[in-house]
């Protein structure tokens, strides 16, 4: 998907806001949309924040808004460069006013007006569902769950005050996802947080904005998995982990309870831990701990 933002062609985006355009660029060419450039389509324009981010450069958007300290990484030719790349966006997202919030009480939940429920929905009371919220078949939300809020995001301005960044993508939750009690769900930036089909998450589970959870993983009690996170399909994670942002975790591997994990995890790997690494590795480096 993409996000709208106020209309204005290029020549006017840097006039108002700064950075140099790549000589190649039009600058009549009008921007209308911002999406996620590594992972949606149909954008005008799309960020590239951080060094992982840089998988964007090969995006399909004509214009890329790049933060100057990863512009030598390439695409030279589409660039909008920026020293404050993330400060742009989050003025871009706010140049249309949010519309206001409007909820109908249905089974003792508070549905947004216009999210679509399926025949088949599970919606216990206490949950929450905000706007751009898209749900699969078979879903169950637990009681008190709440669901596309806005993320927990923020950039400083010019003098140092917090500004938050809108979160325009909303949710999506595919084919019989079950969320426990007391869950959370940030929704996404510019993409959708995304939970794939017959996911599974236990009680007091948060995901931050942008995560994307692949099908038929598990996520168990009390586990925090940072904004824009991925876990690929078939994940299993204990209780009370926590992995931070932008951490992909590969195919069938397995989170021990009270994991921190703060890097990749191979596809099929065990970890546990903190650092999290490799299970038989932490239980050595404990048994040496121990020793005596």
């Amino acid at each position: 998907m993409a996000v709208a933002i106020a209309e204005a062609t290029l020549d006017a985006l840097v006039a108002a806001h700064g950075g140099a355009l790549d000589p190649a660029l039009p600058r009549d060419l009008v921007v209308r949309a911002l999406g996620a450039g590594d992972r949606e389509g149909g954008a005008d324009l799309a960020p590239v924040l951080h060094d992982r981010g840089a998988l964007a450069l090969r995006a399909d958007a004509p214009v890329l808004l790049v933060a100057a300290r990863v512009a030598s990484r390439g695409a030279e030719g589409r660039r909008w460069i920026h020293p404050r790349a993330d400060l742009v966006l989050a003025r871009l997202l706010a140049s249309l006013e949010e519309p206001a919030l409007a909820f109908e009480t249905i089974d003792g939940a508070q549905v947004a007006k216009g999210v679509v429920l399926p025949g088949d929905l599970r919606l216990e009371p206490g949950a929450v569902i905000f706007p751009n919220v898209r749900l699969g078949a078979r879903v169950r939300v637990g009681a008190g769950s709440v669901i596309g809020r806005v993320g927990f995001g923020f950039v400083d301005d010019e003098e140092g005050r917090p500004l938050r960044i809108p979160h325009r993508a909303g949710v999506s939750l595919g084919d019989g996802v079950e969320l426990g009690a007391l869950c959370t769900v940030d929704a996404g930036v510019l993409a959708p947080t995304a939970i794939g089909a017959d996911s599974k998450l236990d009680a007091h589970v948060h995901l931050g904005h942008g995560v994307v959870v692949g099908q038929r993983c598990r996520i168990a009690a009390q586990v925090g998995l940072a904004g824009s996170v991925t876990l690929e399909d078939d994940v299993w994670i204990g209780g009370q982990a926590g992995v931070a942002d932008h951490c992909r975790i590969g195919r069938g591997a397995r989170i021990a309870a009270k994991a921190g994990v703060i890097g990749d995890v191979p596809e099929g790997a065990v970890f546990a831990g903190y650092p999290a690494v490799a299970r038989a590795r932490w239980l050595r480096g404990h048994a040496r701990l121990y020793r005596g």
